[in-house]
């Protein structure tokens, strides 16, 4: 007898809700150790945040952002807005790579985290509800395998 019992099948919101509680913890860490680092250990944690979190916007992007249709009320603005921040979450942590001053590193640190707080805050206060009211959940159930399938993470069969 077996004694699988299938997981529940989750959606790209439940996902990206997931990384986004990861995230946050990485930022805590980040924002409670700034202070106390140096310019080189600014640098290395802005290639690791970079990292994770650039990987994270680029399937945001190319999986939810793009399934919602851009010219429904408010979908293009909200769509715009979180484009905007993931741009300017990059040219953030390119300026903070870059930087050759201990005070203006730590300031670019501190302006990653709390844009990064805060479009975290917007995207889950509004577009994963709108998301969740215009795309069916079949729909984001089939998001989340492919994010799931990109991320390398499988279902038991």
């Amino acid at each position: 007898m077996s004694s699988f019992i299938p997981r529940p099948t989750l959606d790209l919101i439940d996902l990206l809700l997931g990384e986004h509680a990861a995230l946050l913890s990485l930022l805590r860490y980040l924002d409670n150790h700034r202070p106390s680092m140096d310019l080189t250990a600014l640098r290395e944690a802005a290639r690791a945040l970079e990292a994770v979190l650039m990987a994270h916007a680029i399937e945001e992007d190319s999986l939810l952002f793009h399934a919602l249709p851009a010219d429904q009320r408010g979908v293009r603005e909200t769509l715009d807005a979180m484009f905007a921040e993931h741009n300017e979450q990059r040219r953030l942590l390119s300026e903070l790579l870059a930087a050759e001053e201990l005070p203006a590193a730590r300031s670019l640190m501190k302006r990653v985290i709390e844009l990064t707080r805060e479009h975290f805050a917007v995207e889950e206060r509004v577009l994963f509800g709108l998301a969740r009211q215009i795309l069916p959940l079949e729909r984001l159930t089939d998001l989340g395998a492919e994010f799931a399938r990109r991320r390398g993470i499988s279902r038991p069969s």
